[in-house]
């Protein structure tokens, strides 16, 4: 692995961008120096050109400050790179000239806040979206009939600081296309269950069973009596994403050659599907991408075992607010390793710092993220590594 130091310096969070179809169209990687100094935005800049892999979601940079470095102009663009340009330089004549040149060179460029008066109107196409504060958007104040003429704002824009569905709802109705992060909290709150979906008790024998190595058979008879579960179950494993050439005709097919744990891996992730409400898909997301994460942040060097069981903590580390129920009660009808019982009802045990790194790296690096790192052990760029894969792993539905 060859170093890379803005990589290795930079302590960074993640907040997705989700669009109205509840998927993430980039994630918004906020970026910060350790003990407060300002991140190498150029060196961090080049770093995810080469790193960020092709067809994935393009990342958004956001460098705490007021400032862009003149270098930036020397590095070659990519359209996969957007770069967050803080309002305060577009509204200088010595920040517009640094924009325009970047959107010359081919950089794709994001506004960060609201301008206090019109910008010039030859920088606007400079700008592939703006961020807007729910708190300082005036327009959500304006009437209906105000409301309508937002939607032709010139440049497209996102809701930053929506904190409720409600305010999500209202962002989206006045014009905006994404919001940054997603108001989670809320979201679990009003979350109402489907009688559509796969059954709780279900998938928690499937999973009590593999666990035991029981035989395919006996799955089988399992996942037969679930009819939502065993149809998801056969779209998933003959979809072309799956890549099998072989149509799969028989539940017990299917589970041979899905395998043990590539089946495990699924359940979990249909655990965490189990609601229709579109405003539910970004957190049930989360719940995998915190899971890979995890998984990434051990590192292959370590055994095959531990991986998985760091991928199921981080999966299941958010059950208790998508049942409502206290992971205590969850867990008695589930088994899992002592390990991952330990991290998640007790915070002891092996798992618990990377669990701690994992919940400080979703949103924008707090004070607390360096020292988790430090105490689990591990570099910052390997921290950092970790969090690239599994941010850009795209939106796939389960099934």
């Amino acid at each position: 692995m060859v170093p890379n130091p803005a990589i290795g310096n930079t302590l960074m969070g993640y907040e997705p961008i989700v669009d109205r179809a509840r998927k993430a169209i980039a994630m918004r990687i906020t970026a910060r120096g350790r003990a407060g100094a300002a991140a190498d935005l150029t060196g961090l800049y080049n770093d995810f050109r080469t790193m960020w892999p092709e067809g994935s979601i393009p990342v958004l940079i956001r460098n705490e400050g007021n400032t862009l470095p003149s270098e930036l102009v020397e590095l070659e663009s990519s359209r996969q790179v957007w770069i967050e340009v803080p309002v305060v330089l577009a509204e200088s004549a010595e920040g517009a000239d640094l924009i325009s040149h970047l959107h010359r060179r081919g950089f794709v460029l994001v506004l960060g806040g609201r301008p206090s008066a019109a910008l010039p109107g030859n920088l606007l196409p400079s700008f592939r979206m703006s961020i807007i504060d729910f708190a300082e958007d005036r327009r959500l104040r304006d009437t209906v009939v105000d409301r309508q003429r937002a939607h032709h704002r010139t440049i497209p824009y996102a809701q930053a600081g929506v904190k409720s569905i409600a305010m999500l709802k209202r962002s989206f109705d006045t014009g905006a296309v994404a919001c940054i992060g997603w108001p989670f909290d809320d979201a679990l709150q009003h979350a109402v269950p489907s009688d559509s979906n796969p059954d709780f008790g279900t998938i928690t024998q499937l999973l009590s069973m593999i666990e035991r190595d029981a035989d395919a058979s006996d799955l089988e008879k399992v996942i037969r009596r679930d009819a939502a579960l065993a149809y998801r179950l056969l779209r998933y494993i003959n979809s072309a994403a799956f890549g099998l050439t072989v149509e799969i005709q028989s539940f017990r097919h299917a589970v041979m050659m899905l395998g043990y744990e590539r089946l495990k891996r699924w359940l979990l992730l249909m655990l965490m599907t189990a609601s229709k409400d579109a405003n539910m898909q970004p957190v049930m997301f989360a719940s995998f991408r915190r899971g890979l994460f995890m998984e990434n942040l051990v590192g292959e060097e370590n055994e095959e075992t531990m991986r998985d069981e760091v991928f199921i903590l981080g999966v299941l580390s958010l059950l208790d607010k998508l049942f409502r129920e206290p992971l205590p009660q969850l867990l008695e009808k589930l088994y899992v390793p002592d390990s991952i019982r330990e991290a998640l009802i007790a915070r002891t045990g092996p798992y618990v710092p990377y669990l701690g790194i994992a919940e400080s790296v979703e949103h924008p690096p707090d004070a607390q993220l360096a020292d988790r790192i430090d105490n689990a052990f591990l570099s910052i760029e390997q921290c950092n590594r970790a969090l690239v894969k599994a941010v850009t792993v795209r939106e796939v539905a389960a099934a």
